[in-house]
């Protein structure tokens, strides 16, 4: 899943499991910080906020972040649940 971060860097969506998000993206951000993101592309209608838990390193200049996902709408978790089921 395309995302598109607040500050404007691409992310892509990888895994979801109803509660705990990853993705990877170009920045890196510090554990409990605020993340607020959008969807692009078929989704483009959706936004999402949640706080970093981990960020890590990944070959390149990416990282992979693990969130938890804060004030999420029941159709944005089954949305969310159906594209990027683990």
């Amino acid at each position: 899943m395309k995302l598109r971060l607040e500050s404007g860097e691409d992310a892509v969506g990888l895994a979801f499991d109803g509660a705990l998000m990853t993705l990877t993206s170009p920045v890196a951000f510090a554990p409990g910080s605020p993340i607020r993101f959008g969807a692009t592309g078929e989704y483009a209608d959706r936004s999402f906020e949640g706080r970093a838990l981990a960020s890590k390193r990944l070959e390149g200049e990416q990282f992979e972040v693990r969130l938890r996902l804060v004030n999420l709408r029941r159709e944005d978790r089954e949305l969310l649940l159906r594209a990027l089921r683990t």
